[in-house]
């Protein structure tokens, strides 16, 4: 048999092939996020509340932290649920990992660090739109809707933030 007419089922699939009865890649960033939210939840309880019942400096970073613990504790349990599914006899699909969705998470990371890096040399718009531009244009979308989407976003972001929620962001040489 060859692998053109091998069955679609996975049955010429070896032990390198990416198929298999392990998805401890996914438990382990699932069961790692869910641990990450839990900290910055209870991180965010120290921080002061406002008179009123106004949403204080918790409010973000508690609901980035809830949705952590929400999207970790999802990804560990269908990857405990493959696993099962695995050992049963079932077929996973295997991940995608060309070189170039690696490229692309170290992009995210490097979006990260590069604006903890910057934001306070350079303000947050000065930051944010050129950094978005460049990942979004690195993901592959069209530069153009690349630079209008990073563009809308960082002004829609600053409005909201500094305008409506009143909460500064970092200032740069211009002031924005």
């Amino acid at each position: 048999m060859t692998a053109e007419n091998a069955p679609a089922t996975g049955a010429a699939d070896g032990p390198g092939s990416g198929i298999g009865p392990t998805n401890r890649p996914d438990l382990v960033a699932g069961l790692l996020a869910t641990a990450l939210g839990v900290a910055v939840v209870l991180h965010v309880r120290t921080f002061p509340g406002l008179p009123d019942g106004q949403p204080g400096p918790a409010l973000f970073p508690g609901l980035v932290g809830g949705l952590l613990v929400l999207f970790g504790l999802v990804l560990a349990v269908r990857s405990a649920v493959r696993r099962r599914e695995d050992a049963a006899g079932a077929q996973d699909v295997p991940p995608d990992s060309t070189p170039r969705s690696r490229l692309n998470a170290l992009a995210v990371l490097g979006y990260i660090v590069a604006y903890l890096l910057l934001a306070d040399l350079l303000g947050f718009a000065l930051t944010t739109a050129p950094l978005l531009f460049l990942l979004m244009w690195l993901l592959g979308v069209r530069p153009w809707v690349a630079a209008l989407s990073a563009v809308a976003t960082t002004v829609l972001v600053v409005l909201m933030f500094q305008q409506l929620l009143l909460v500064p962001l970092p200032t740069g040489p211009l002031g924005v």
